[in-house]
């Protein structure tokens, strides 16, 4: 694996901790710096077709990218405009892929190239919208206006994911309330009865017991799950630092947006009960791209490899990355270090058999801090990564071997891909029609859209079009947003 053996020491084992795992058999994947396996033929090699880049985000503000309209959950894209007669009708996306679209990625130079294109569309899908952002920024102000009702020099500051772009369609809104003086215990619960009584809130639910003290609740209109912390602003310095980090590293936020649904529909997304929370997962991506050799010497361009990436980003922590042993920390351009030279109190919990698989994450804002402490689940967590990896990996192969084999002639060996654009240099054009019509998802084993959330999206469209929280508020009631407009 190309990231997994390099950092400030080279010497430094960045192994498996020889637990028992599930993951790929070797002789099915066999690994190179520069190679992903695939089936090939015996034929002599032949220039690939270069193919254009795969189409995404160009700048790092997600409201600039060039999206289509969304509707009730989808967003709708056109039929390509230089569909082949002679390949035949491209059909619909797979049931269940409705990122898809009636894009013809078998057109394409590559099996990698069509990865990194289907991941981009699919971030593109789970994004928010300008519709669904501005929902949240109401939600923000009734909260305030309500806690407001009941401290009236408190301020209720938005932080985390809101502001660094990076939520999901089901994402927590996490605020933190400041107020001179601070808070007490017992105003948990004093703002979870405020908010039960002003009505603007189901299911709340006070955690005091935990490291952050938290009020969660639901907002009542939309459902848009809330989370209130109480004067602590290191949430809003976590955020201000990703910000700067997609800024310099754009590749940060579209490989932060797929773990982060990864984690999610795989339920270890919640820290308080033992998954990966966001930052740390930044934090993980950050430290995956400023170790990775070829980028670093300028080799790749990230945002034109997202498939590779992503792949390897689950072998790295799903099979080689030694927790036992090692940490990470991405300040100072990034380096591993021994968990033995840690300070004492980053290690305090941590004794005992169970508890020696868990990640060490420096936080870049505070060194005392290890972000990924309470992340005990972590042996379930190398667990389904290195399912996806398996699973991601065997799709592009299967991909390979229907559009550029010969049926005939076929052996396993390496794909050695192009310096700077990782294309498959021995692609071959070999398909046939059907094979080229039809839509196939090489991420659908990993990656799905459950019902909920898509009904959630298309809840969120209602209430912005329905114009509740613009008579509420007393904005003018407009049925779309016009992208260029933020």
């Amino acid at each position: 694996m190309a990231a997994a053996g390099t950092g400030s020491n080279p010497d430094m084992e960045i192994e498996n901790d020889n637990k028992p795992i599930n993951h790929p058999k070797k002789n099915e994947f066999d690994l190179g710096a520069d190679f992903i396996a695939f089936e090939d033929s015996d034929d002599e090699d032949e220039p690939s077709k270069t193919g254009g880049p795969p189409q995404k985000c160009a700048t790092n503000s997600y409201f600039d990218r060039p999206t289509t309209e969304f509707h009730g959950g989808k967003r709708r894209r056109p039929v390509d405009e230089d569909e082949d007669p002679d390949e035949g009708p491209i059909t619909g996306p797979p049931p269940g892929c409705p990122w898809m679209g009636h894009r013809n990625y078998s057109k394409m130079a590559s099996a990698p190239m069509m990865l990194t294109q289907e991941l981009w569309d699919f971030v593109d899908y789970i994004s928010p919208t300008k519709e669904e952002h501005q929902i949240r920024e109401y939600v923000v102000r009734l909260v305030r206006k309500t806690v407001r009702d009941l401290w009236p020099n408190a301020d209720v500051v938005v932080f985390g994911s809101f502001d660094t772009m990076l939520y999901l369609p089901t994402s927590d809104l996490d605020l933190v309330l400041l107020r001179d003086g601070g808070f007490h215990k017992l105003d948990l619960n004093r703002l979870a009865s405020h908010l039960r009584r002003s009505g603007i809130a189901n299911a709340v639910t006070v955690i005091s017991k935990a490291k952050v003290p938290l009020v969660k609740f639901k907002e009542s209109i939309t459902l848009i799950p809330v989370d209130i912390s109480f004067n602590l602003t290191n949430g809003i310095d976590s955020g201000q630092v990703i910000s700067t980090y997609i800024k310099e590293i754009p590749a940060l936020r579209p490989l932060t947006m797929l773990v982060k649904y990864f984690l999610m529909i795989k339920n270890h997304n919640e820290v308080y009960k033992g998954g990966i929370g966001s930052y740390t997962t930044v934090i993980m991506i950050l430290s995956f791209l400023q170790m990775h050799p070829q980028i670093q010497v300028g080799n790749i361009d990230p945002m034109d490899n997202l498939g590779v990436l992503l792949i390897e980003f689950f072998e790295l922590y799903g099979l080689c990355f030694n927790y036992t042993r090692v940490g990470l920390t991405v300040r100072d351009n990034g380096s591993y270090f021994e968990k033995k030279d840690m300070p004492t109190n980053h290690q305090s919990g941590r004794s005992g058999q169970a508890q020696k698989l868990l990640l060490s994450c420096i936080d870049p804002n505070d060194p005392t801090n290890d972000t990924a402490r309470g992340s005990y689940s972590l042996q379930k967590i190398r667990e389904v990564f290195a399912g996806a990896y398996g699973a991601l990996t065997q799709a592009v192969q299967n991909r390979h071997r229907e559009l550029f084999m010969d049926d005939k002639r076929v052996s396993s060996s390496h794909v050695q891909f192009d310096d700077r654009n990782r294309v498959a240099a021995d692609s071959k054009q070999k398909s046939s029609g059907l094979h080229r019509s039809t839509q196939v998802s090489l991420i659908k084993e990993v990656y799905q859209v459950p019902m909920h959330i898509i009904q959630h999206r298309q809840k969120i469209a209602k209430v912005f079009l329905d114009g509740t929280y613009q008579v509420m508020f007393g904005d003018p009631i407009v049925h779309s947003l016009d992208l260029k407009t933020v």
